[in-house]
């Protein structure tokens, strides 16, 4: 009897219903309570159970969170837009996207704000680390901040004329810290495809997750925990910028499933009305 109990339990070790897959480690921004973060955090969670996967993320500075993801150190980047696959770097890219980041200028005044380019006047401040946004304000005059909430007091205390946030997180700091004084600016100035990363050891987990991911987009789950972590933060009574005449995205290239796109898949936004604070509309089938 004993020794059957012994080989039953042997069994059930070396069978897949025995083995527990190891815990992976992400990179992170350090801003744990923002909307970005939870967006991902939760989506990503739900879609690693599925597959039997525990996650857990590690908070850094931008920069080095990107750096920890691409040597190894960790097993990947929570969430990063996809502009990741225009720099030089090995992670792989998990498609779909998890949501979408209005790149947004917020001004304690009104400012003619059309564009990357009309930010050149200014001195421009955004959290340090933020490939995306050091990209697209190369020939500006740059502040960078530890934190997206530093950079939103830099500006409270005059010591720059913009920071550029993502809308929902730049408006739940403005209502947690009571910084009445500091408005979005109109126009949006991009709105960023945030993606999942992977180190490229786990590229055999690529196809597994993505299929995962595809049928939550599907059933309409991704868009379900996005509003649920906007309505948690107190956000919901606002809604994304308008993308009027809003161009077609470039066809998807064919690659590799893992394999970094060779371009970027952001979608510009044209002139939109003000958007600040508007009945509650869902964009996504405008």
């Amino acid at each position: 009897m004993r020794a059957h109990g012994c080989c039953l339990l042997a069994l059930l070790l070396l069978s897949p219903f025995g083995q527990t897959e190891p815990r992976l480690v992400f990179s992170a921004f350090p801003d744990k309570g923002l909307p970005s973060f939870r967006i991902c955090e939760r989506i990503l969670a739900e879609a690693y159970s599925q597959l039997g996967i525990p996650i857990e993320t590690r908070a850094a500075p931008a920069a080095r969170a990107l750096q920890d993801a691409e040597r190894g150190l960790n097993d990947g980047e929570l969430c990063r837009s996809s502009l990741i696959a225009e720099q030089p770097n090995d992670l792989l890219q998990v498609r779909p996207a998890l949501f979408v980041s209005y790149a947004v200028a917020f001004a304690n005044r009104p400012l003619p704000v059309q564009g990357w380019s009309s930010l050149k006047p200014y001195r421009v401040g955004f959290e340090r680390g933020k490939g995306a946004l050091e990209m697209r304000l190369a020939g500006v005059r740059q502040s960078p901040s530890n934190g997206a909430e530093n950079g939103l007091l830099k500006l409270a205390g005059g010591r720059v004329d913009v920071h550029v946030e993502d809308y929902y997180s730049g408006m739940r700091i403005l209502r947690q810290r009571g910084l009445a004084g500091i408005r979005p600016l109109h126009p949006a100035l991009e709105r960023f495809a945030m993606h999942h990363y992977l180190n490229p050891r786990h590229r055999h987990l690529v196809p597994r997750l993505e299929a995962v991911l595809r049928r939550m987009e599907r059933d309409g789950r991704l868009h379900q925990i996005e509003e649920q972590v906007l309505r948690e933060a107190g956000l919901d009574d606002l809604s994304p910028p308008r993308a009027a005449g809003v161009s077609s995205p470039p066809p998807a290239p064919t690659v590799e499933p893992g394999a970094a796109l060779p371009f970027s898949l952001n979608l510009p936004l044209e002139t939109a009305p003000a958007w600040a604070k508007v009945p509650k509309t869902d964009c996504r089938k405008m």
